[in-house]
């Protein structure tokens, strides 16, 4: 097989496609939980890492496939070694045309909600062939390239949803108690993130002191309690914008907010832009 080796993103046609590889052999954490409008399908090719998406941790080893759906929080953290090698593809639904209904396929990893898919050996070398091909496709430009490169990603699609239609997925490894308890409080803040939440209502339900569950939540999510809040709100901000007409003041009220203001402020710094710009870059 030949070495695969990084490119960056670009504009296929209308829409973003971008493929990528890297090794690393020093400790390595994403600096911050993080959702984006892409697909995105991320390979293990050596090495541990634990994942976090949306309200649960995993931990994932080579030949490992992991499948984010737009928006999706999401988190790389080191697991008990920091070395490791991986893949990272992201795409629009309009890269494969009609065939986008393959995302929501009842069989579609995208949509079981276990996101990852362990491969075997020779599955692993069957996904490590696409992914070389469409890199190689996606360097060279040849004729037509957009093209190849969506009949590629369909392949792979097909290929991937054939695997997870065979087996059950891989349970999530036990965590440590401390994990357990952290990721009983993400998915608390998940389902009630429209109330009031704070360091101290939320350590007297889940009998924790403030101090500790501060601390061990960020030791363990890697972002402190009150900014994953912040961005659990945005992100359904974010929702509301793109499919309601509701008026802002009234997002940020159904999201959480008690000040307007300090959504807005909250809203740009994680989005880069202002509520009603967002809307209508979602609606171009």
């Amino acid at each position: 097989m030949n070495a695969l080796k990084g490119t960056n993103g670009v504009r296929a046609s209308s829409h973003y496609f971008s493929i990528k590889s890297d090794k690393r052999s020093e400790h390595f954490d994403m600096s911050t939980l993080h959702f984006h409008a892409n697909f995105e399908i991320y390979y293990l090719l050596s090495g541990e890492r634990n994942y976090f998406i949306q309200n649960r941790l995993y931990r994932i080893s080579k030949g490992d496939l992991v499948f984010i759906n737009p928006y999706d929080v999401h988190k790389t953290m080191v697991a008990r070694v920091p070395e490791h090698e991986r893949i990272v593809m992201y795409f629009q639904k309009e890269l494969i045309g009609p065939h986008h209904r393959l995302l929501k396929d009842g069989c579609s990893p995208f949509c079981t909600g276990n996101p990852i898919l362990s491969l075997d050996v020779h599955e692993q070398r069957i996904a490590e062939e696409l992914f070389y091909k469409i890199m190689a496709e996606h360097k060279n430009r040849g004729k037509e390239y957009e093209v190849c490169i969506g009949a590629l990603v369909l392949e792979f699609l097909i290929f991937a949803l054939r695997c997870n239609e065979k087996r059950l997925n891989r349970p999530a490894e036990d965590v440590s108690p401390n994990h357990k308890k952290v990721l009983d409080i993400v998915r608390h803040i998940h389902d009630r993130f429209h109330e009031r939440l704070s360091l101290d209502v939320l350590s007297k339900r889940f009998y924790m002191s403030p101090t500790y569950l501060s601390r061990v939540f960020k030791a363990t999510i890697g972002f402190s309690l009150v900014e994953f809040i912040t961005i659990v709100r945005i992100k359904e901000a974010q929702r509301l914008l793109r499919e309601t007409d509701c008026k802002v003041i009234e997002i940020s009220e159904d999201v959480g907010f008690d000040n307007f203001s300090h959504f807005g402020k909250s809203f740009k710094k994680i989005t880069n832009c202002s509520p009603l710009q967002y809307r209508k870059r979602t609606r171009m």
